[in-house]
Order: structure tokens, then C-alpha cells, then sequence
């Protein structure tokens, strides 16, 4: 299976129109960017789990799943450990710990761990999952040239639309990378899967720097393509395949706004500041 592209299929989200999905991207990086509620968050993440299981993508929602689960729990323990020096003004729920505990030229450390902390944790992070997996929705059903003959479709120049449409073919690429970079690693003894979680970040670390070369050696072999094959974004073009909304395009609209409208109605009636 590959991981994070393009995979070819006749589901709904497949037959809509490329300009609904990316719309559907940006009106989900916002709402995962301002909604904080548990609650509401859960109720869209389930939403979100109805949509994959009807357009039968599931099983790459998985492997995302599987590949961000460092990522998360990170993010999860980074605010755990952040809200352990923190003192609840108004506690939210049953406090597990709470002590102070000698610090340097005699002050007092305060440290609480209470069931906030969790909470807050788990906010966070399922907020990255669902900002990363909503993108990872319309890459998984929607290839490189739909993406920009959907944007031409509302006038946008090509050459935005072009490095727009460049960005959903590059993540991909750049993926590809990282999972070549951790094989070769792996092939030389360094553990990647068997080992602890800081170990895991460590060595994450360390791949960090010759990704960042190989990024570089794919963008300007990007760059010597679009010059060989004198790429002249002022050339008009034709599409052998035309796009248009139908009416699966309008049922999606609606069920999505139902949806958001729902997560802000629970954002209302049950937040906790984070």
C-alpha cells in the first residue's frame, strides 16, 4: 500500500468536484483550528470516521494513523508535562496529585497533575490528527491535475494554481523520502519501531537532516524538469477531461454543514478553555 497518494476509485468523494474538496480542506483547517471543545472534536472526528467508511479509505486512514502516532503522542505528552507546573484556577475534574516540592535557593515547585492535564493533551493532539487527515482526504481522492484545473475553474491564475496544485504532488514525494531514509537506517542497525518513545523522537531527529537534503535534490530535479520541458505558465490549455459540481457535490455541502454547525453547537454547551 502506498502511503500518502493518490489512490484511484469511484466512491463519493471521488466523483465530487475537486473545487468542493478543497474547500472542504481549508473549512477544516479552520474549524480544527478554533474549535478546542473535547466534545466537539470527538463528534467531528466521528463524522469524519462515517465519511472514510462510506468512501472506503479507511484502511489509508490506518497507515496515517500508524505513521503520526509518534507525532501525537508527543504533542499529547507535551502538554501533560506543560500542565504539570500549572495550577488549575478552576478545577475541571478530580485531581490525581498535588505537591509542592523544594526547588533551588530554597523556593517551592509547584507541581499538579490532575485530570485537566489529560484532557488538554488529548484536545491537542486530536486537533492535529483531524487538520492533517481532512488534507490527507482530499490527496487520497483527488489527483494533481484535478487539483489545478479546479482552482483555473475559479480564475485563479495558473501559475498559483500550478504551485498549489505542486504542494498536494510534493508531500507525497517528500513522504516517499523519509520512508526510504528510515529503511536505510533501519537496514544499518539504528531501531525505529523497537525501541521507547524518546528514543523513537531522537532518531527522528537524526532523519531530519538528510531529508532536508534529499527535499532539496527532488526540488531542483523539479525545477530542471519545468526548464527542460520549457514549462510557460502564459500558454493557454485545454483539458481533455471537464469538471462540474453535481448533485453528490450538494450533499456533501449540506452534510458538512450540518456537521460544523453540530461541532459548534457542542463547542458552546460543553468547552473548557485549553
Amino acid at each position: 500500500m502506498d502511503y500518502l497518494q493518490y489512490v484511484d476509485g469511484n466512491s463519493l468523494l471521488h466523483r465530487l468536484d475537486p473545487r468542493t474538496k478543497f474547500m472542504f480542506f481549508v473549512v477544516m483547517a479552520v474549524v480544527t483550528s478554533v474549535i478546542k471543545s473535547g466534545v466537539a472534536l470527538l463528534f467531528l472526528f466521528g463524522f469524519f470516521m462515517i465519511m472514510w467508511h462510506i468512501s472506503h479509505i479507511q484502511k489509508y486512514i490506518l497507515v496515517l494513523a500508524g505513521k503520526l502516532k509518534v507525532l501525537l503522542v508527543f504533542i499529547f505528552f507535551l502538554w501533560l508535562i506543560l500542565g504539570l507546573f500549572e495550577s488549575p484556577i478552576v478545577p475541571y475534574g478530580p485531581i490525581f496529585y498535588k505537591r509542592l516540592l523544594p526547588f533551588i535557593n530554597g523556593q517551592e515547585l509547584y507541581i499538579c497533575f490532575d485530570w485537566y492535564d489529560l484532557y488538554k493533551g488529548g484536545v491537542y493532539a486530536l486537533r492535529i490528527f483531524l487538520m492533517i487527515s481532512s488534507f490527507y482526504t482530499v490527496l487520497l481522492t483527488t489527483n494533481f491535475s484535478e487539483i489545478i484545473l479546479g482552482l483555473r475553474k475559479w480564475h485563479i491564475p495558473y501559475t498559483v494554481a500550478f504551485a498549489i496544485g505542486l504542494i498536494f504532488q510534493i508531500i507525497p514525494i517528500v513522504i516517499s523520502e523519509l520512508k526510504a531514509i528510515m529503511e536505510a537506517q533501519s537496514s544499518r542497525g539504528l531501531e525505529i519501531e523497537d525501541c521507547g518513545w524518546m528514543t523513537k523522537i531522537k532518531n527522528y531527529v537524526t532523519f531530519s537532516l538528510p531529508l532536508l537534503f534529499r527535499v532539496i535534490s527532488k526540488g531542483q530535479a523539479i525545477s530542471l524538469a519545468m526548464h527542460y520541458y520549457q514549462l510557460d505558465f502564459k500558454v493557454h490549455r485545454t483539458t481533455y477531461k471537464g469538471i462540474k459540481a453535481t448533485y453528490y457535490d450538494a450533499y456533501f455541502v449540506i452534510a458538512n454543514s450540518l456537521a460544523i454547525s453540530i461541532t459548534i453547537l457542542l463547542r458552546i454547551y460543553f468547552y473548557i478553555p485549553v
